[in-house]
């Protein structure tokens, strides 16, 4: 199989949302869903004929699930981890810390959206006719997951880790022993030549990050 991996980078903080698609195939996944993706995406994937299934969310800090609800409208099955149940399906209880540092943010921006599936170390998802595995890698926030197909070598690791750098750890529930563990035993673990892509910035590999990360040293 070919899977094509488009990211797309959206919202303030110009998080990464990733449309993916197979060849053969009119389906489609999306990682993660910033503000604006519900516009962007969700047009692009109508103009195309496609048929979106699966919305998989890294984690449940708004920029990466602000506009999710339109997913679920579109028809795709929301996968998030139980750990982050809050600012996923009660996104009202963070929206006065949001908008104190972006004061423009309006009501619209904070939609609550039930998840499909809960999903949790070890499990797999079926999509694309693909098998994604989740590991479970908190420190970031304490619902961060990454979604890995081996087939394809590649990892959707949200913010947990970036080329050259890491996830903060000064938001609510992040702990840095808990990111370095995380990043040791479950990112770097993966195959050297898996390719990472974050939740912001630019594509790396497990193997360049374990030669070169700063911040995040194998054990």
């Amino acid at each position: 199989m070919n899977l094509r991996i488009e990211a797309v980078p959206l919202g303030p903080f110009e998080t990464n949302a990733y449309l993916l698609t197979a060849e053969g195939s009119k389906e489609c996944v999306v990682v993660d869903a910033p503000k604006g993706a519900g516009e962007n995406l969700l047009g692009e994937i109508k103009a195309r004929g496609l048929t979106p299934t699966h919305l998989f969310i890294t984690h449940g800090h708004w920029d990466h699930m602000c506009d999710a609800a339109d997913f679920k409208t579109a028809g795709c099955k929301i996968i998030a981890h139980l750990a982050d149940q809050i600012p996923i399906e009660q996104i009202e209880t963070v929206r006065t810390r949001y908008q104190s540092m972006l004061p423009w943010l309006t009501d619209e921006d904070f939609r609550s959206t039930k998840v499909d599936r809960w999903v949790d170390e070890g499990d797999t998802v079926e999509a694309l006719g693909l098998t994604f595995e989740i590991r479970h890698v908190p420190g970031h926030c304490p619902g961060s997951i990454l979604f890995y197909n081996a087939q394809e070598k590649v990892s959707f690791v949200g913010d947990a880790i970036f080329k050259n750098s890491v996830g903060r750890t000064d938001l609510p529930g992040g702990n840095w022993n808990q990111l370095l563990q995380s990043i040791r035993t479950r990112i770097y673990t993966l195959p050297d030549d898996t390719h990472l892509l974050p939740g912001h910035g630019d594509t790396t590999t497990v193997g360049a990050e374990k030669a070169s990360n700063p911040y995040a040293k194998p054990a």
